[in-house]
């Protein structure tokens, strides 16, 4: 049942992350320029933001086919080895998040679309929580029948919608990220 409900947790935010970032060639630009904002050298850009958008559809499609597919070997297999990735991913973007957020970078979080929310220590939360939802769905790797399995899909798509609007609830709940020094300076832009 975890596992069921991390995979489809995680597996919606890579989809929608990856599918922001792919909307047009103008939201891929943007992508690609926002990666310097990371301290990645501007000439490795475009492999690293090709490599990001690789890894989250890979990890996409091995989470959710082990969904479709938990009812059999090859599904846990595939939920598995997609967790496996998943961890690895959100632990570079939590630690590259981290990091702009202590450089006062004054990236802006294009996670989910357009930038517009300043990076701070709540993305970096964020991003852990994912590391954390992956991490207890590799460590359970139980089985469920249908019926607990479609609650736990249930339950990690809402999980999903409350990621991807995270900056929304974060501003209803506790306001803007506070705007640092770096704020004065021309806006750059990052991704998770």
């Amino acid at each position: 049942m975890i596992t069921v409900g991390a995979a489809v947790l995680c597996g919606l935010v890579l989809l929608v992350s990856a599918l922001s970032k792919v909307r047009s060639r103008k939201d891929y630009a943007d992508f690609v320029a926002s990666v310097p904002a990371f301290g990645i050298p501007a000439s490795w850009s475009g492999w690293y933001a090709a490599a990001t958008l690789a890894a989250e559809l890979v990890i996409t499609g091995l989470l959710l086919a082990g969904v479709v597919l938990a009812g059999a070997g090859a599904g846990r297999w595939l939920a598995g080895t997609g967790l496996v990735l998943a961890v690895g991913l959100f632990g570079v973007l939590t630690v590259a998040v981290w990091r702009a957020v202590a450089r006062r970078s004054g990236a802006v979080c294009r996670c989910f679309g357009p930038a517009r929310t300043p990076l701070a220590h709540r993305h970096v939360v964020r991003n852990a929580l994912l590391l954390l939802v992956a991490v207890l769905g590799l460590s359970a790797m139980d089985v469920a029948d249908l019926a607990t399995a479609a609650l736990a899909a249930s339950v990690g798509a809402v999980g999903a919608v409350l990621v991807v609007r995270f900056d929304d609830l974060a501003e209803l709940f506790v306001g803007p990220p506070a705007r640092g020094p770096a704020s004065r300076e021309p806006s750059r832009v990052a991704d998770h």
